[in-house]
């Protein structure tokens, strides 16, 4: 058994397959991706596990096949299962569910990420509110806020955003009573979580989506741009846009105007082929 890879280090069930078969098989040469397919009960589809590793979705007892390949126990089983299912989700309630249930296995789920912190990327909200904060004078009265946050968000939910805003030390209240933020801004910091951070920006997305679908007073860009592009003309694109996000971030951070309003900003860069050979 391979005890070089620890599958609590792990959200995505595919990279832990990856790294485990890579290690073990510097231990044990037969153990070949090849071989494994076989130990699945798949010796004619030599490729399966080459598919998964690629995205192909794996059934419930291939998981189960899965599991006992890897000698797992009862507990890395546990967290083994709920990687996939993360993986897998249908739907943001499933996804959010599973990585729950990641966070109640983990040994130390701290080193996966502080749970209120979590919570605080689970709700493209809380972000929101936090830069609210900062435009609108607000005590424990939220219905402000309420009338005026777009896409609508309910008072209750409005309420649990403070709190946890005010648990992790975000906001405070100043001398006159108002919820203001304790800094200009925050980013993933030692939270940085792959699936994390992929969660909150799907929902940023549709927010974008909506935005686009919602006659608004607001001033916004939408805009599109679809191009064939050679690897180094990406590079530098991908180089200029890092550029552009600093250039935002700066003129944020020497706006010496009270802000009056709260903007959303999503870019997308992607491509429309898949790599060659793939």
């Amino acid at each position: 058994m391979n005890k070089e890879t620890n599958i609590f280090q792990f959200t995505h069930f595919r990279k832990y397959l990856e790294q485990y078969q890579e290690q073990r098989v510097l231990e044990e040469p037969s153990f070949t991706r090849t071989e494994i397919c076989n130990l699945l009960g798949l010796s004619k589809s030599r490729s399966y596990f080459a598919d998964v590793l690629r995205g192909k979705k794996v059934s419930p007892r291939m998981v189960q096949k899965f599991i006992e390949i890897l000698s797992l126990n009862k507990k890395e089983a546990q967290y083994f299962k709920a990687m996939v299912q993360l993986d897998q989700a249908k739907n943001e309630q499933v996804r959010s569910q599973a990585m729950e249930e990641l966070l109640h296995i983990h040994p130390t789920p701290e080193h996966l990420l502080n749970s209120d912190a979590y919570d605080y990327y689970a709700k493209w909200y809380h972000s929101a509110l936090f830069a609210i904060l900062d435009v609108l004078d607000i005590n424990d009265d939220l219905r402000p806020v309420q009338k005026r946050i777009f896409p609508k968000v309910s008072l209750g939910k409005l309420t649990s955003s403070i709190q946890l805003l005010i648990r992790l030390g975000l906001v405070r209240q100043n001398d006159d009573g108002f919820y203001k933020p304790t800094k200009d801004s925050i980013s993933s910091g030692p939270y940085n979580n792959d699936e994390l951070i992929r969660q909150y920006q799907l929902q940023c997305f549709e927010l974008s989506k909506e935005a686009l679908l919602t006659p608004s007073k607001n001033p916004h860009i939408m805009s599109t741009l679809v191009f064939s592009l050679s690897k180094e003309a990406y590079q530098k694109m991908e180089a200029e846009l890092q550029a552009f996000k600093k250039a935002a971030r700066r003129i944020v951070a020497e706006d010496s105007n009270k802000p009056d309003s709260v903007y959303h900003l999503n870019l997308h860069l992607f491509s429309n082929l898949e790599p060659e050979g793939k």
